[in-house]
């Protein structure tokens, strides 16, 4: 099959519009300059009001993960502990993360479709008063489960700990709100919810978080992933090239066109749309046996886990739709591997037909 016949319904990428895709093709320009600083500086504003934030915000070239490598190793130094949060794959992910960054891990565990529950990090927050961070995933993408990340970062402002945010999956799709929640470095990826190719790591840095971030000693960590470097160009070069490496241009362009179709759409009516579509998956799911890993009132707006039927590996799921139906969905992953599926509906061109289409060729799986 072609690509252009397929249908993407994945935990990103996703999707784009014509418009966003448009943007990709448009010739290269400069990563200076005049023209390239007044679209740079556009979009850092358009984020903001994702964010919800009046901090500083960066665009890291990379993946969303290569942005929470950057956030851990800018904001801690080797030897550091921190409190990691784990209710699936990301969350272990996070651990990794840290271990590799050459920090003292702390993981506080929920079970596989259970929130992560604020009174376990009180209790790691005091048994190591000397942790530096704590850091958790806002969607947990293998299991679709939302965390309470505000709760549990007033715990972290409580106790004078930072609190790092995986928003990979969330920013753009679900309320945020990094300065009224007291989050401190929060990374998350442009070819998810805010639906553009891949490419960019948006990241928010507080100030408390830079109090931390300047008082650490030299690292010999790297140049490129340090926030300082960064800091520097967006303040030293802030007139012709405020960043210090060359950027992806046409990718800034394309996340420009996304960012201010979501404007003209109003973030609330985003969040609503997406809530709409879930619920109205979860209904389908329901109606033909297949039905939703988490209860109602853990819907996910962006993305939906379900079980297929008793005895069948999920994977044999994900094949027949995509062979039979050209719709591309993704398998469980982790501990949930063939014995779940998940259905991304965070792209902004995903629509109510599109739904009906998925529920339509998984009715006519022959289990």
């Amino acid at each position: 099959m072609s690509d252009a016949e397929i249908k993407l319904m994945i935990p990103g990428p996703v999707s784009v519009s014509p418009e966003v895709l448009q943007a990709m093709s448009q010739p290269v320009v400069p990563h200076y300059g005049d023209n390239f600083i007044h679209l740079y500086n556009e979009t850092l504003d358009l984020l903001k009001l994702v964010f919800k934030t009046n901090q500083d915000m960066f665009l890291y070239v990379g993946s969303g993960t290569a942005g929470i490598d950057a956030c851990v190793g800018s904001s801690l130094a080797a030897g550091d502990k921190i409190i990691v949060g784990s209710n699936g794959f990301f969350g272990d992910r996070l651990i990794w993360i840290a271990e590799g960054n050459g920090l003292v891990v702390v993981p506080v565990r929920s079970n596989l479709g259970s929130e992560l529950d604020p009174a376990n990090f009180l209790q790691a927050v005091q048994e190591h008063p000397d942790a530096k961070a704590i850091m958790v995933v806002h969607i947990e993408t293998s299991t679709t489960i939302i965390n309470p990340i505000a709760e549990i970062a007033n715990i972290a402002r409580e106790y004078d700990m930072l609190m790092i945010v995986d928003a990979v999956s969330s920013i753009g799709g679900v309320p945020f709100k990094f300065d009224e929640w007291g989050l401190d470095l929060v990374a998350t990826s442009i070819n998810k919810c805010l639906g553009a190719p891949p490419g960019l790591s948006p990241i928010a840095v507080s100030q408390r978080a830079w109090q931390s971030i300047n008082a650490l000693p030299p690292k010999n960590h790297g140049w490129y992933s340090d926030f300082r470097t960064w800091k520097k160009y967006a303040t030293e070069w802030v007139d012709w090239h405020p960043t210090p490496v060359t950027m992806p241009v046409n990718n800034i362009a394309a996340l420009n066109i996304a960012l201010k179709q979501l404007m003209e759409e109003g973030i609330e009516h985003r969040y609503q749309r997406y809530r709409n579509l879930a619920i109205q998956l979860r209904q389908g799911l329901t109606s033909i046996g297949m039905f939703p890993m988490t209860p109602d009132h853990l819907l996910n707006p962006v993305l939906t886990a379900a079980f297929g039927p008793e005895g069948i590996p999920t994977s044999q799921i994900v094949k027949y739709l995509a062979n039979k139906h050209k719709i591309i969905i993704s398998g469980g992953l982790g501990d949930l591997k063939e014995k779940t599926f998940r259905i991304g509906h965070m792209s902004p061109v995903v629509n109510k037909e599109d739904i009906d289409l998925v529920i339509h060729a998984l009715n006519q799986f022959p289990d």
